[in-house]
């Protein structure tokens, strides 16, 4: 994939996140719940200071450095791999900067960030999670990290 191909699928998913966060901006108040999907999933809008549940929101300035770094380093990662790496490896990259720059940018502009998916289950803690689609991105990117670290690893011996 060439670098400007790149570039775009990672401004693509990013645009993405921040339509639909816009979208859930205005409308559902802060705290209001609609169940959609026949209720396996509730439309839950949370305004989130921090880092995954809230993690860091009393050191927000620190974490807002720290992930942009972390961006740096991944948006370096992600064209080196573009002459060498996998497929999954600049599948992951890409998602990974994409929804770590979607959450980024909206802790910087507005303070927090804008969580709106929740999925109820049996599991009280479980159930309380509220995430957004830049989230689901970071989680698949890390996902396929993992699996193209694991199968680099295999392929080594």
């Amino acid at each position: 994939m060439s670098r400007a191909k790149t570039l775009s699928a990672v401004l693509a998913l990013y645009a993405g996140d921040e339509a639909v966060k816009k979208y859930m901006m205005h409308h559902l108040k802060d705290g209001e719940e609609k169940p959609v999907l026949g209720g396996k999933a509730v439309l839950h809008r949370l305004e989130n200071p921090g880092a995954a549940m809230g993690i860091g929101k009393e050191h927000q300035k620190l974490l807002n450095i720290s992930v942009g770094a972390m961006l740096g380093v991944l948006s370096i990662r992600l064209f080196q791999a573009e002459k060498k790496g996998s497929k999954a490896e600049k599948a992951a990259l890409s998602l990974l900067l994409a929804g770590g720059l979607g959450n980024l940018t909206d802790r910087v502009c507005q303070g927090h960030v804008d969580d709106y998916i929740r999925i109820p289950c049996r599991q009280e803690k479980l159930s309380r999670i509220v995430f957004n689609l830049a989230d689901v991105f970071i989680a698949v990117g890390t996902g396929l990290t993992v699996i193209s670290a694991l199968k680099n690893t295999t392929d080594c011996k």
